[in-house]
């Protein structure tokens, strides 16, 4: 079918099947996101190692 004025591939139940350029980039902000993530997890297990040295506790004991 017709989308955005270009000719494009739809699936059977009429999702818009993505490019291979749009693949690459919907899979590239995935990646950069579970990077994003990962990076906040970090950081918030950090702060709360951080909270109980301030309490006295040694984290790595625990």
């Amino acid at each position: 079918g017709i989308f955005d004025r270009k000719l494009r591939y739809f699936t059977a139940d009429g999702q818009l099947v993505p490019t291979p350029q749009e693949a690459e980039l919907e899979q590239r902000q995935a990646k950069e996101q579970a990077l994003l993530e990962k990076e906040r997890e970090r950081q918030a297990k950090e702060k709360l190692a951080q909270k109980l040295r301030e309490l006295g506790i040694d984290p790595d004991t625990i």
